[in-house]
């Protein structure tokens, strides 16, 4: 992989990663542009993925920073923003279960579905779960999460492991379905990405077979990623505070279209 292709693909991750349009199922349609084999190019792809991770990270910084200080506490007083904290960090670590589960029970099935013959259908999948999610589920108030949110959200996280749905998309609809206020569904999906992210990157880390990247190619794309990313989040945020969820409807189902045409 040369450095434009490090480059173009960063940009690509960097964008889609947090834009409800399927960071996994663009990396196929990007390495099937650029003439690379999807499923080749593992250790690049896990890179790419570290520097969104770490964009995240950065950008929710003071909120992370809060919920660990709070976790690590010993006895945070009844009623204290403390103990509103920690709940909230045992919510998040519930909401990584379903996916965990679903990426280690299913993972051989998972691998097969990074071809772009499957990703255009996702797409489309996908483009129908946003409209239905911004047309039906986009007025809620409440502004905490519960314990069957956290479920419900994590399900739908477990079902944007397919290449193709959105796992910023999925989960901000699943909140939003269940009543969250739409601010508070997005905040909720971007802090739950923190430890879904860490456990998908060590775990994808621990299983690779060979490690097959260069420095200045992983520096490129990881460079990138991270700094799109940051851009990205802006932007989603933005979006979804003003009820624009459904331009990226249209945009999934534009491109799914195409592509689904063009593999036939």
């Amino acid at each position: 992989m040369d450095i434009l292709e490090a480059l173009v693909l960063g940009i690509v991750q960097g964008l889609t990663e947090w834009l409800p349009v399927s960071s996994s199922g663009h990396l196929v349609i990007a390495e099937e542009a650029l003439g690379l084999s999807a499923g080749m190019n593992l250790v690049f792809d896990l890179i790419l993925h570290l520097g969104t991770l770490c964009a995240v990270v950065v950008f929710f910084r003071k909120e992370l920073a809060r919920i660990v200080t709070s976790i690590v506490k010993l006895h945070p007083a009844e009623g204290s923003q403390e103990e509103k904290l920690r709940f909230l960090g045992v919510l998040l670590l519930i909401g990584t279960i379903p996916a965990a589960i679903a990426g280690v029970l299913f993972k051989d099935a998972i691998e097969q579905m990074f071809d772009i013959r499957y990703v255009g259908i996702a797409l489309i999948a996908n483009a129908i779960m946003l409209f239905w999610f911004e047309r039906f589920w986009a007025k809620g108030t409440r502004k905490d999460a519960k314990f069957l949110d956290a479920i419900v959200i994590g399900l739908f996280q477990a079902v944007a492991i397919i290449p193709g749905i959105s796992r910023s998309g999925s989960t901000i609809g699943g909140g939003m379905l269940r009543g969250l206020e739409r601010e508070t569904a997005a905040v909720f999906a971007f802090l739950l990405s923190v430890p879904t992210l860490v456990g998908a990157f060590v775990y994808g880390f621990l299983t690779l077979n060979k490690f097959d990247t260069d420095l200045a190619s992983s520096i490129v794309g990881f460079g990138v990623a991270f700094l799109v990313g940051l851009v990205s989040i802006e932007y989603l945020l933005k979006a979804v505070r003003s009820g624009k969820l459904w331009i990226f409807s249209i945009y999934c189902a534009v491109v799914g279209a195409a592509v689904a045409i063009l593999t036939l």
